[in-house]
Parts: structure tokens; C-alpha cells; sequence
């Protein structure tokens, strides 16, 4: 039988992901794959240890360049791999540090580089010893939460601008946290009460949504694809911050509905369920393997009014000109409210790509509004926490476009999750208090 360490893929993973810049789905989607002999347990370890190693790797490296001569900016990548997931497993898992620092040097070893198992089974023993002295920034600073939570310094320094300090904390902490497997029960195929039944059967856990009514939280979950609910198209994943921006945008039967930016289709199929598959949906996005994605699932669920079209939703469509009911600009943003699913963003982002994303993001929504009919509805969401891309670009908007008026949209959040702001027609869910995806929503209407 062969034999696969569970550890050496996780760090092969995090190579590809730190050196590479591999995104860390697809590393270890593929890397999972390629080696899937591995029995369930090691991979579900091989998982834990990357997107722990990923959520933690600030403090991690502040832990290693505390008891290293060498600097982790200094070492080999595949020694600074082992480290590092080997250091997540001491701190963070509970791993005996024995187990973890023989591990590691087998892994050196394993690749050629037996002249440093010293320096590594060193350096991982002194880091097992010193658990209880690790030095950090003084409390109540941003580079304390920097370090402390694994955020990069701008971000914090940012977020306490907006929300303060000890909100920006929770923040932070709640992105740390493993998120549930969040779906949409497809109502065109099932009830909620009997989709929930068939999952338990399962031996999955299944939980009620908290913001809209048909969303379920799902744990001990090892393979959505392959459940056989998932392939009869009774469910699609979607975060419930996805779901509420379909809500707020309220869409009815037999309308003519565009989704402008549609990729990877989950908001256009909670439309279509919404309206029944009875109206006009358009899906449009700018990659062509996209759309095929986006058809895969309509098909799937069941869905037949999706209409897929290949567009570059900044340039403007003569042909929509005043044809909508309903127009949705999800648009491209830098991602911050992900954090928790994708802990590789907060080490792959430095601030700057913002200011370039402001004026796509304003350009589509310029062209989306020309889509709308007289007394339409536009909504515009990010899955993003940057008032430069939320808040900022709606009041840009209505500046500019006298035609519209943000509409309140008090009547669609429970009140668990009301904001003032929703009077003024938008609302930002925050991970730690909606546990949901940090996601912004805004909706406007055309004037008659």
C-alpha cells in the first residue's frame, strides 16, 4: 500500500502557495487529488494544517524569528514550509512538540537537505520550550492585533479607522475561526425540512440560517461534490451574505432580471429560485470558462431561464439600454470579507490594488444603471470591508446619478443585523456579529 505523508502535502501546499503564488483552494484541491489514496483523516489534516498554517502565519513567523539566528526571509522555502506548519501544529493543534519537531526533520531529510535537520529540530524544540514567553507588540496597538491575529498591519491600521479598536478585534477574531459550509436549498427541487433530513442521514450536522430562510449551515462535511443531494441539484453553496443581497433585491415573477457580473452563478440560481423560473435572467461575465460554470449549475438545479452571455461588464451594451427590472452589480473588489474562507487574501493583498479597483467598480455601476428601466432597482454589492469601494462609490453614485435614490431597506435584515445605515438603502455585515462573509449590499431605485 502506499504510504503518503499528510504532512509533507501541506507543506508542498504551502510552498506552491507562498512561492508560487498559488491560490490555496486550487493548491490543495489539485494536490488532494493527485494523492488520493490518502485515507479521509489525513486529509482533513492535510487541510487543517494549510489554512491553519495560512489564518496564523504572522504570528508563526513572529514566533520562528524570535528564536531563529536565521530569519525566515532568509531560509530555503522548503525549510521555511516544514517550519512554519510544524510550529502551527505545536501552537495551534496540540501536537506533541516531540512529534511535530520529528516529523519536520524527517521532511528535511526527505528532500535532500539533511545538513540542516540541526538547525530545524533546534530551532522547533526551543519554540516548544518557550510556549509560554512569546514576546508581542504592547497591547492596544494595531501591530499587537497585526500579530496577535495574523492581519497585515495597513488592514488593521484601516479597520480601526472605520470601526475602532476592540470591533476591529472581533473582526480579526472571527476570521481566525473555520467558517461552517453554508448552502442554499433549491427550492424549484425540495423543501427545506427534507433536504435537512437527507443531509442528517448523512451523518452530516445540519443548522438553520440565521439571516434568510433558506439557507442551512452544514459541518462535518468531507465531500459536498459528491453527495448525492448535490448532484440531483437539491442545494448550491453560497454564503447567506450572498443570499440577503437577493433578498434586498426582491426580485418577482415574470421580471427581466440582469446579472451583470454573474460568476460563479450562486446569486443568479437564489434569483431564479426566488422568481420561481418564471421571467428573464441574463448572466453575464467576462471569462468564457466561466460561463460554462455558470451553465454546469443552472443545469444542475434545474434552472432554464439563465440566458449566459459572454461580456466585459465595463463596456457598455447598447442593446440593455432601459431593458431591466432588476439590475445586479456584484462587483469585482479586493476581497477582505473572505478572509475566513480564504485565508491566503490577507497575505496576498497590500492595500494598493483598492485605488485600481474604484474606478472598474464605478464604471460598471455607471453602465448598470443605464440597464435599469424607469422605476427599476439596482443593487450593488462587494464581498469587500473598504468604504473606498463600498460606502464611498454609492455616495459617488447618487451624487451623479440625480436620476436614482437609495431606497430603505429595513424591511429585508432581521433585526440581529440591523443597521441604521439600512434607512439610507445600504448595509455592511461583519463577520463576528452576522456570521456571515464581511459583505456590503446597497440597493437604488430609478425614478419614474
Amino acid at each position: 500500500m502506499i504510504q503518503i505523508n499528510p504532512r509533507e502535502i501541506a507543506a508542498q501546499a504551502m510552498t506552491e502557495i507562498m512561492e508560487e503564488g498559488a491560490y490555496n483552494n486550487m493548491a490543495l484541491r489539485r494536490l488532494l487529488r493527485q494523492n488520493g489514496a490518502m485515507p479521509p483523516k489525513d486529509r482533513a489534516l492535510v487541510t487543517e494544517i494549510v489554512n491553519g498554517t495560512l489564518r496564523n502565519l504572522y504570528y508563526i513567523d513572529h514566533v520562528i524569528n524570535q528564536f531563529s539566528k536565521t530569519k525566515t526571509e532568509k531560509m530555503k522555502p522548503w525549510v521555511l514550509a516544514v517550519l512554519r506548519t510544524a510550529v502551527y501544529q505545536i501552537y495551534f493543534m496540540k501536537t506533541p512538540d516531540s512529534a511535530a519537531c520529528n516529523e519536520a526533520v524527517k521532511l528535511i531529510a526527505a528532500r535532500g537537505l539533511a545538513p540542516l535537520k540541526g538547525f530545524v529540530n533546534g530551532v522547533l524544540r526551543t519554540i516548544g520550550r518557550e510556549k509560554d514567553s512569546i514576546v508581542l507588540p504592547k497591547e492596544g496597538t494595531a501591530e499587537f492585533l497585526s500579530i496577535q491575529y495574523s492581519h497585515p498591519l495597513w488592514l488593521i491600521k484601516m479597520w480601526i479607522a472605520y470601526f475602532g479598536y476592540e470591533e476591529t478585534q472581533k473582526l480579526c477574531k472571527a476570521n481566525n475561526c473555520p467558517p461552517y459550509v453554508t448552502i442554499r436549498v433549491n427550492t424549484l427541487k425540495t423543501k427545506k425540512a427534507l433536504l435537512k433530513s437527507m443531509l442528517e442521514k448523512n451523518g452530516i450536522m445540519v443548522m438553520d440560517g440565521k439571516i434568510v430562510p433558506q439557507a442551512l449551515h452544514l459541518k462535518k462535511t468531507a465531500d459536498i461534490g459528491g453527495l448525492k443531494a448535490f448532484k440531483d441539484g437539491l442545494f448550491h453553496v453560497q454564503d447567506e451574505s450572498s443570499q440577503l443581497a437577493v433578498k434586498v433585491m426582491d426580485p418577482q415573477r415574470g421580471e427581466t432580471i440582469l446579472d451583470l457580473c454573474a460568476a460563479p452563478g450562486g446569486k443568479s440560481f437564489t434569483i431564479a429560485q426566488s422568481i420561481e423560473n418564471e421571467g428573464r435572467l441574463v448572466c453575464d461575465d467576462i471569462y468564457e470558462h466561466k460561463m460554462e460554470l455558470i451553465s454546469q449549475g443552472a443545469q444542475r438545479l434545474g434552472i432554464t431561464i439563465i440566458e449566459v452571455k459572454q461580456q466585459d461588464a465595463t463596456q457598455w451594451n447598447e442593446e440593455y439600454a432601459d431593458t431591466f427590472d432588476r439590475v445586479l452589480v456584484d462587483a469585482p473588489c479586493s476581497g477582505l470579507g473572505l478572509m475566513g474562507k480564504k485565508p491566503d487574501i490577507r497575505l496576498k493583498k497590500n492595500g494598493e490594488e483598492i485605488d485600481q479597483l474604484v474606478p472598474i467598480q464605478r464604471q460598471i455601476l455607471e453602465n448598470g444603471a443605464k440597464y435599469v428601466k424607469s422605476e427599476g432597482v439596482l443593487i450593488y454589492s462587494t464581498c469587500t470591508l473598504c468604504k473606498k469601494e463600498n460606502e464611498k462609490n454609492v455616495e459617488w453614485f447618487l451624487k451623479n446619478h440625480p436620476d436614482f435614490v437609495a431606497e430603505d431597506i429595513t424591511a429585508y435584515l432581521p433585526k440581529e443585523i440591523w443597521q441604521e445605515t439600512a434607512e439610507k438603502g445600504y448595509v455592511t455585515l461583519l463577520p463576528h456579529k452576522s456570521k456571515t462573509d464581511g459583505f456590503f449590499i446597497a440597493k437604488m431605485r430609478r425614478k419614474g
